[in-house]
């Protein structure tokens, strides 16, 4: 490897790790639709960027530990854990012990990075002006091992972490709502804040993926939750668009596509019931969600190619959130 390439390596902004969480969900919708090169493709380009992140870790220690010193960036590091756990699901295809290894391993890596996380930013220095929604990356998104669990042949773990999560989700949420109706969000920050569809959506597909007689009530209340946030973060589009692009734009991926997977689920789940209409609806918002997912997600990924074949001034000024 030449040094250009390695310093390019070692710029890479921690962002582009949700950004390929979300753009693998998109893939399995889209797999879901018949369109199965679309995962393929995805799945081979993660696992590249993956392996990039790990060849970054492992040859700039210096930079991993200054940019996971950073509340904001280091919450935004269990998207690697993520990509584990969504590739771990792709090659068991393959090879069990590879994909359950990868999946497994992303589970037991996100534990350490929530306990880490969890001393540095509560338990010896809480900073209300870092609490912002990229905190449930890292405390909702181990359930990306629920949603994709399946075949783990892991029942118990999967419905462990689900009622983690929706115990964590409940908790945090409050509080979340009440820092962002009483502090400014910076700008650097903005597209945070459509991270709320995130947890809701993860907590849902959980809970109708591994419990086999779920709670009406609480399927409610967290396909309200989802598309209440999906509402907010529709309407803060435009406030979002007119911030010039940054890796911060990563804010808008994911959760827009696991949101699509809930919708899914809930059609599914209405269907079930015999709510035929319902699900009719819940089906059409889901086209919807799709149509906007798409666009989203391919601008993002678009500009952080753009970025990446830049130069290296303008890869280092984008690098992240100092």
């Amino acid at each position: 490897m030449n040094n250009h390439f390695i310093e390019r390596l070692e710029n890479l902004p921690v962002p582009i790790l949700p950004t390929f969480v979300g753009a693998l969900t998109l893939s399995n919708v889209y797999q879901g639709l018949g369109f199965s090169w679309i995962r393929h493709v995805t799945m081979w380009i993660a696992t590249i960027i993956w392996i990039c992140y790990i060849i970054k870790i492992l040859n700039f220690p210096n930079t991993f530990k200054k940019e996971y010193s950073n509340t904001v960036l280091s919450s935004l590091y269990a998207g690697f854990t993520m990509i584990m756990m969504l590739l771990g699901s792709y090659y068991i295809q393959f090879h069990k012990g590879i994909g359950k290894g990868l999946w497994f391993s992303g589970i037991i890596i996100h534990m350490i990075h929530i306990l880490v996380f969890t001393y540095r930013n509560i338990i010896k220095k809480f900073n209300k002006e870092t609490f912002l929604p990229s905190w449930f990356v890292t405390y909702n998104g181990i359930m990306v091992s629920a949603v994709v669990g399946g075949l783990m042949d892991e029942l118990l773990i999967c419905k462990f972490i689900t009622y983690y999560g929706i115990f964590t989700y409940i908790i945090i949420l409050p509080f979340m709502i009440s820092r962002l109706i009483k502090f400014e969000i910076k700008r650097e920050v903005y597209h945070t804040q459509a991270i709320l569809l995130a947890p809701c959506s993860l907590c849902l597909v959980s809970y109708l993926n591994t419990v086999e007689d779920p709670n009406i009530y609480l399927i409610g209340f967290l396909y309200i939750a989802v598309l209440i946030s999906l509402g907010f973060l529709i309407y803060k589009l435009p406030v979002f668009f007119s911030i010039d692009f940054s890796p911060s734009y990563a804010g808008m991926t994911f959760p827009m596509a696991i949101g699509i997977v809930a919708s899914n689920k809930i059609s599914e789940f209405l269907d079930s019931l015999g709510y035929e209409f319902l699900s009719y609806i819940t089906t059409q918002i889901v086209g919807f969600q799709i149509y906007l997912t798409t666009g989203i997600i391919a601008y993002v990924l678009l500009k952080f190619l753009i970025m990446a074949l830049g130069t290296r001034e303008k890869v280092r000024v984008y690098k992240g959130i100092e």
